[in-house]
C-alpha cells in the first residue's frame, strides 16, 4: 500500500509540474526585453533620412508609452538619433544610448561608409 502512495505522489507531482513549467515561460516576457528592433542608416553629417521617420516615430510612441528605447551605434550617430527623438517629444529619460566602438570596414564602393552610420533602435 505504501508503494501506491509514493507512486501517486510522484505522478501527481509530474502532472502539477507541467502547468508550473508553462507559467515559467511567461516570466521571460515580463523582463522588459526589447521586442522590436530596427536598424536605420544615417546620411552623411548624421542626418536622419526621410525613410527613417516612421521607424523613429514608432520608437517615440513607445517611449511616450513608458517603454525604454535603446539606441546602439557610434557615439555621434546614436546621440543624433536621441536628440531628434527628444525634439519630437520623446522623454529623454526613456532613451538609453549604448555606444559602439568604431569598427574599420574595408572600403568597397562606399558600402563601409554607409555601414558605419547605422543605429539600432530597440524597444
Amino acid at each position: 500500500m505504501q508503494k501506491y502512495r509514493i507512486a501517486a505522489v510522484i505522478l501527481g507531482g509530474l502532472f502539477l509540474a507541467s502547468p508550473a513549467m508553462a507559467q515559467s515561460t511567461n516570466l521571460a516576457y515580463a523582463t522588459g526585453e526589447p521586442r522590436s528592433e530596427t536598424i536605420i542608416f544615417l546620411q552623411k553629417g548624421n542626418v536622419l533620412p526621410p525613410s527613417a521617420a516612421p521607424m523613429v516615430s514608432n520608437a517615440i510612441t513607445a517611449a511616450r508609452a513608458g517603454k525604454t528605447v535603446h539606441l546602439q551605434g557610434r557615439t555621434d550617430q546614436a546621440e543624433a538619433v536621441k536628440q531628434e527623438m527628444i525634439r519630437d517629444g520623446a522623454p529623454a529619460n526613456a532613451i538609453v544610448v549604448a555606444h559602439e566602438p568604431v569598427k574599420a570596414l574595408p572600403k568597397v564602393d562606399s558600402v563601409s561608409d554607409a555601414a558605419s552610420r547605422t543605429v539600432a533602435i530597440k524597444y
